[in-house]
């Protein structure tokens, strides 16, 4: 099951900032970048899709299903979201981590299926992390526990997969292998793929959609070819870029 989703007037606020969205439609099989300066409202925007702030019914609808109206079980079986950081009380081993994935679909005081760790296992899999099951947590590189935490969201099953920032502080081999995977996930699971971004190529070399925000509010949005110029990009950054195609990219000067 593929599921998009529509954006109506959706409005979140802290005490100094408001998030504000009159229309966006997000599609599914796509990977959309979510991109802009610091404070821009990026990972709010995030969490607003993700269920972890409230939102107002009417604001949020997943294939026309409103999300405030959804049980947290129904949301756990449509979204998976993967903040910047993560903090273990435990050292959990790699397997467990991801079979933790799973919680939607085992019931309280029992324990996981063979169904469960097939899905784990095959997650682990898909991310290239084929053997790192017995291994801990913190013994991994940054980049090995961005794919493990993928891999969890994986093994949840979910429809929408919603990332933040899942490039940060990777070296350029860890950051393509990421990206690569995001569109593996759209293309080959049918999946409606998320991220926000800080690095303005990588979002645009490997998205299908980008969506620009500014102070907490969509200035433009749609294909990379055709919305990305440099007057967009001045707008939004407030200072002034070029852009180079080269060798089938977009390079970006500023």
């Amino acid at each position: 099951m593929a599921v998009s989703i529509d954006v109506r007037e959706l409005s979140f606020g802290y005490k100094d900032f408001r998030l504000s969205i009159d229309c966006l439609r997000l599609e599914t099989r796509k990977v959309t970048s979510i991109v802009g300066r610091n404070g821009a409202g990026k990972s709010t925007f995030l969490k607003c899709l993700a269920g972890v702030v409230p939102v107002s019914k009417q604001s949020l609808f997943l294939d026309g299903r409103d999300l405030a109206s959804l049980r947290m079980a129904e949301r756990a079986k449509l979204i998976s979201y993967v903040p910047q950081e993560i903090s273990l009380a435990l050292d959990y081993r790699v397997l467990d981590l991801v079979l933790m994935g799973r919680a939607a679909f085992i019931s309280p005081f029992s324990v996981p299926s063979w169904k469960d760790l097939r899905t784990a296992e095959e997650a682990l899999r898909f991310v290239g992390l084929e053997g790192f099951e017995t291994r801990n947590f913190s013994q991994l590189s940054s980049g090995e526990r961005r794919l493990v935490l993928i891999a969890r969201t994986l093994a949840q099953s979910a429809e929408i997969l919603l990332l933040d920032e899942p490039t940060t502080f990777l070296d350029p081999k860890h950051e393509i292998e990421v990206m690569n995977l995001c569109r593996k996930l759209a293309l080959d699971k049918g999946k409606t793929v998320i991220v926000t971004l800080h690095n303005l190529e990588t979002a645009v070399n490997y998205s299908d959609t980008m969506v620009f925000m500014k102070k907490g509010k969509v200035v433009a949005s749609g294909k990379p070819d055709e919305v990305l110029n440099s007057s967009l990009l001045e707008q939004v950054y407030d200072i002034r870029m070029t852009i180079v195609p080269h060798d089938g990219k977009k390079i970006i000067f500023r």
